[in-house]
């Protein structure tokens, strides 16, 4: 197993530096490894996306879990992150997309724990593992139950937010960050796991303007755009489709 370089003052300064280049191990699939691919993408990150053989990789892992960061700095030293929020919040830190002061850094980790939990906790625990080896009837009642319920509050209490911030498409402020794209990246991993047609049932212009609103700014960032429509990120969709279609085929719009 591998352990952190506890050396603060060191590390501190190292992650400061110029010309850092990061790599994001999960995966070859969309899910937990998403939204920090898409922080990295949309800040024109030097990155590299790593794919791991868990049965070899997962004793060298901190905690035994993925995603994991590797933070590469130009002599060749390195230093590892790992949990989703670790690296999502330092991420953003690195590259201006978290708050200004102390209140907007509370915010902001307000609003993306709000949708990360959503992602995680309602999304991939509550809906999707836990319709597992249910009845085709079981697993349909699951899924109006998301819909109807979780998703529509979600999107209520989330539209709320956005319209109190002047309807300019962003949770805090007046630019993007680290909530602006976890609302993005989770609503699209929910569609590749359930089908956009079933999503825009709630998350809709009539519903939910502000939502898309915010979800048009980050998608039409270059880098992040550019990450989205290259051959990996399709490669991506596939082999996540493909593993909801093993898995949940009665999830995905026809």
């Amino acid at each position: 197993m591998k352990t952190f370089n506890l050396n603060s003052e060191e590390n501190s300064k190292l992650v400061a530096s110029d010309g850092l280049k990061y790599t994001l191990s999960y995966f070859s699939l969309h899910f937990a490894g998403t939204n920090a691919r898409a922080i990295l993408a949309y800040a024109g990150a030097a990155w590299t996306p790593l794919y791991v053989n868990w049965g070899v990789d997962k004793p060298n892992m901190p905690f035994e879990v993925l995603p994991l960061l590797t933070i590469i700095h130009p002599d060749g030293k390195e230093l590892i992150l790992a949990e989703n929020n670790a690296i999502d919040i330092f991420l953003a830190k690195q590259f201006g997309l978290h708050g200004r002061n102390a209140w907007e850094e509370a915010l902001i980790n307000a609003f993306y724990s709000s949708s990360n939990s959503m992602f995680f906790q309602e999304i991939m625990n509550s809906f999707f593992w836990e319709s597992c080896g249910k009845s085709d009837e079981e697993k349909s009642k699951y899924l109006d139950d998301f819909l109807n319920k979780t998703l529509a509050s979600w999107g209520r209490i989330h539209e709320a937010h956005l319209v109190n911030n002047h309807s300019n498409g962003h949770y805090v402020g007046d630019r993007t960050t680290l909530a602006d794209i976890r609302t993005t990246t989770m609503l699209d991993a929910l569609e590749k796991i359930i089908g956009p047609d079933r999503v825009a049932i709630i998350i809709n212009t009539n519903k939910t303007p502000n939502i898309l609103k915010l979800r048009a700014n980050i998608e039409s960032n270059p880098t992040y755009k550019a990450w989205v429509s290259s051959d990996e990120y399709k490669k991506l969709s596939v082999n996540s489709t493909g593993f909801v279609k093993d898995h949940y085929p009665e999830l995905l719009s026809s």
